[in-house]
């Protein structure tokens, strides 16, 4: 339907994200992060991610807690990851996270983490979906 007043927006950056935290999880500074289907945040690889949503900006430890007692603000954006064999002809393909800190080229049943930016002398650039 088209509008026929002003509408008023929320809006946000759209480059950080604060998620709770799930019961029992503990997230460390600048590890990939997804979450489950209720929104709670747990570590990329864990076994209730269902999508991969960035990077923690700091550690969050919900060890003893329950979901929502602790939040963790998430970024997106390009940064570097450790990704062993990539080459130029692999820039723009696929990355995705077996683990928090562990990324492959190699789909199998992961979750996506981004794509590749770029390849340096520094490695490897992410950019996050």
């Amino acid at each position: 339907m088209a509008a026929s007043a002003d509408i008023r927006r929320k809006w946000r950056k759209g480059d950080s994200y604060g998620y709770p935290v799930l019961a029992n999880v503990r997230i460390f500074g600048g590890t990939m992060v997804g979450v489950t289907a209720a929104l709670a945040a747990v570590p990329a690889g864990h076994a209730d991610a269902v999508a991969l949503v960035g990077f923690a900006e700091e550690s969050v430890n919900n060890v003893g807690g329950a979901t929502g007692d602790q939040t963790v603000t998430l970024r997106k954006g390009i940064t570097h990851i450790p990704l062993a064999g990539a080459t130029p002809a692999n820039i723009g393909a696929t990355v995705y996270a077996s683990a928090d800190d562990t990324f492959t080229l190699t789909a199998g049943s992961l979750l996506v983490a981004g794509t590749i930016d770029a390849i340096d002398a520094d490695g490897v650039w992410l950019k996050t979906r």
